[in-house]
């Protein structure tokens, strides 16, 4: 597997100790205290998300999500790694900015997926008044903003696939978003051909989660990474894998 050198090389030494560190910062024993070999690289997780039809139990989002009823590669789907000894390799990076659009009254995109500390700059291109809004996480926030209007708010804390901030517009009550927060990297929302990939994944066996909150849809299950290989990965759905109580 090839990968773009790094501008230096630490040596094992000063990578367990940077492991260490970052342990003991964290407040945690170290679920899984990784090597100084596993942290200094890693391999692939690359896969894609499908959706399996089942003419008996139609699914009514199925027209939204999915383009090809034959493959049935499935968009919007959020793909990610669940294990807490993720946090313990606190890789550092600059907060970043994603974009959600309210537009033809609807947000776009509807699934969106950051790393704690990110911002989303929410901005209006319909010509009537819209509002964003959410009672979820650290931070709530109730803002209305006109046509061209924008609103940035940052995401300070991570809630993982369990607890997505709901964004919703108090104006029109159809209008419906997700925002997925990670403490780690290895996080995807798949598009519209179905496919995710995560890099540079410690060696080791992880759990890995998929949800669709859109279409009340959920799966789990595990995955083996090796150093320097890449781990495929189909992730298959059904109605079978509908939340209980929508099923």
């Amino acid at each position: 597997m090839s990968r773009t050198p790094l501008p230096f090389r630490l040596g094992a030494k000063g990578a367990m100790l940077l492991v260490v560190a970052a342990v003991i910062a964290s407040g945690g024993s170290g679920d899984r205290l990784r090597s100084a070999d596993e942290a200094a690289g890693g391999g692939v997780i690359e896969g894609v998300v499908v959706y399996e039809y089942d003419s008996e139990r139609p699914w009514r989002y199925a027209r939204y999500y999915v383009q090809n009823q034959k493959t049935g590669e499935l968009s919007e789907a959020v793909v990610c790694l669940t294990d807490k000894s993720l946090r313990s390799l606190n890789r550092r990076r600059e907060p970043e900015q994603a974009e959600m659009d309210q537009k033809d009254y609807r947000f776009q995109p509807e699934t969106l997926a950051v790393r704690a500390g990110d911002s989303v700059k929410f901005t209006n291109s319909d010509p009537a008044a819209h509002n964003v809004r959410t009672d979820d996480g650290a931070d709530p926030f109730n803002v209305s903003m006109g046509a061209d209007g924008s609103h940035v708010q940052q995401f300070r804390r991570a809630g993982g696939v369990k607890r997505p901030i709901r964004i919703g517009c108090a104006l029109h009550s159809t209008m419906r978003a997700w925002i997925f927060v990670f403490d780690h990297p290895f996080y995807a929302v798949t598009s519209t051909d179905g496919a995710f990939r995560f890099e540079d994944v410690p060696p080791g066996e992880y759990n890995i989660s998929m949800v669709h909150p859109s279409g009340d849809l959920e799966w789990t299950g595990t995955v083996e990474v090796s150093r320097d290989e890449t781990s495929e990965l189909e992730i298959r759905v059904s109605p079978d894998n509908l939340v209980k109580e929508n099923r």
